[in-house]
């Protein structure tokens, strides 16, 4: 700068100086002061023992230091809020829902998928302190410049993760709402996952499943070539499977997780040793199974104030009537639902206790499943299978980050981390049920609009 602007320069600085002493609120924006959660239970979501009586210190969006009070310094000048009596754990990440394919988590969309939709959804779940949702594969090309908007800070909602468009059964002559590929041969399956590659999905979700009998179920010819040409593009596979033989054949074939229990029998020590071999992961979907039989029997959570929250008042009054529950009763499949959800639960704890990784997801987006609402019980039906509730939370916030590759950004509450976090009314690890004394969702340091159980 030359001697001859110095005076320009003092003129600039004078004015700074008197806009912060006039306005300190302008100062205040510049440079935030930290902000610290100070005396709650601290769940960090590593499975390391909860933390009494602890310090969280937050600055902009990130975690700066979380541990016992005494042992993290609080910061001069810091924003310091009592949290004594409240529990504070990460945001939960749901790795298998959908987006877009019905209004208020009931009624179809009908294929009539829309960023507006999709937005919605995304609020819904953040509400419910969901902070990151993996669509598993019936999201059109459309999702991609979501995902995209979101990255540059213009889509609010959970953080975003997408496969696109999935792979299902062959099928010459799809529904036009069906936005899935159904490739004929596996050449068309390669073909199918070139044109996909092009938008950069997360991974690739496929079916192979034949509907308890109602359905044609992938060959292994295609899902082979699914699977070997999606990680050509160093693209994950993920596939919805119900029976143990399918299972292990998709293990032989390459894929890189599961997207649902294992229904039909037993789990057994070759399943578990092969998918140990490879740190395969499983994601129970315990809710969606129960969510098929559900409505048949006297559900307490139809009338949970936790779950009225988050719909219109009609929903409830539907899922209650008459005709939507005789519908229900006359599927000749009914006591399959219950049989498979009860196979699921004894497999999940064998597969957990065998040192197995259990992620979590529960398939909701899709009508009658409701976004998230379903997390929070699937939490519950994960400890009803036999899982710790800290086992039940570590698989939803820290073990689902790392699958997601996105462990050194989100999921624990760890310094370097976004801070992503849940604050309770009680602790979860008491009763996994008071996940839903929600008291307040922060997604990036900052409180989002939250529901809540209480209706005073």
């Amino acid at each position: 700068m030359k001697h001859n602007d110095r005076p320009t320069q003092f003129a600039v600085i004078a004015v700074f100086v008197m806009l912060a002493l006039v306005c300190p609120g302008i100062a205040a924006q510049s440079t935030p002061h930290p902000i610290v959660l100070k005396g709650a239970l601290l769940i960090d979501g590593t499975g390391r023992p909860a933390v009494e009586n602890s310090v969280v210190v937050i600055s902009e969006d990130k975690i700066v230091a979380a541990g016992k009070s005494g042992a993290v310094k609080i910061p001069k000048g810091a924003d310091v809020r009592d949290m004594s009596g409240k529990t504070i754990m990460p945001a939960l990440i749901n790795l298998h829902g959908h987006l877009g394919l019905s209004t208020n988590g009931f009624d179809s969309t009908g294929g009539k998928y829309t960023a507006e939709n999709v937005e919605h959804q995304l609020r819904q779940y953040q509400s419910y302190g969901v902070g990151t949702i993996a669509s598993l594969g019936e999201d059109p090309e459309l999702i991609f410049t979501l995902r995209d908007a979101q990255h540059a800070g213009k889509l609010p909602g959970s953080r975003l993760f997408t496969a696109g468009r999935g792979f299902a059964e062959a099928n010459a002559h799809p529904n036009p709402a069906d936005a899935r590929y159904h490739p004929l041969t596996p050449e068309e399956a390669r073909a199918d996952i070139d044109t996909l590659a092009v938008h950069h999905p997360d991974y690739v979700k496929m079916w192979v499943d034949d509907n308890l009998g109602h359905g044609k179920k992938m060959t292994p010819e295609v899902y082979k070539a699914i699977i070997d040409q999606a990680h050509s593009h160093n693209i994950r596979v993920f596939a919805h499977m119900f029976y143990l033989a399918d299972a292990k054949s998709l293990i032989a074939a390459g894929v890189d997780g599961f997207a649902h229990s294992i229904r039909d029998q037993p789990v057994d020590q070759e399943l578990i040793k092969l998918m140990k071999a490879r740190d395969m992961f499983l994601i129970p979907t315990l809710v969606r199974d129960e969510v098929l039989f559900v409505y048949t029997e006297p559900s307490y959570w139809v009338s949970d104030p936790f779950f009225q929250a988050g719909v219109d008042s009609g929903v409830v009054a539907t899922l209650r009537s008459d005709d939507f529950v005789e519908k229900i009763r006359k599927d000749p499949d009914l006591q399959k639902y219950k049989d498979g959800l009860a196979m699921a639960e004894k497999n999940l704890k064998t597969l957990s206790d065998a040192g197995v990784k259990i992620a979590f997801g529960t398939d909701s987006g899709i009508p009658t499943r409701f976004p998230g609402y379903f997390e929070h019980r699937e939490l519950q039906l994960m400890v009803d299978a036999g899982l710790t509730p800290m086992q039940a939370i570590v698989a939803a916030t820290g073990t689902n980050a790392t699958i997601l590759r996105g462990e050194k950004q989100f999921g624990t509450l760890q310094p370097g981390k976004q801070a992503d976090l849940l604050i309770l009314d009680a602790s979860p690890l008491q009763d996994i049920r008071n996940s839903e004394k929600l008291l307040a969702v922060w997604q990036a340091g900052k409180p989002v609009n939250s529901f809540s159980a209480k209706k005073d």
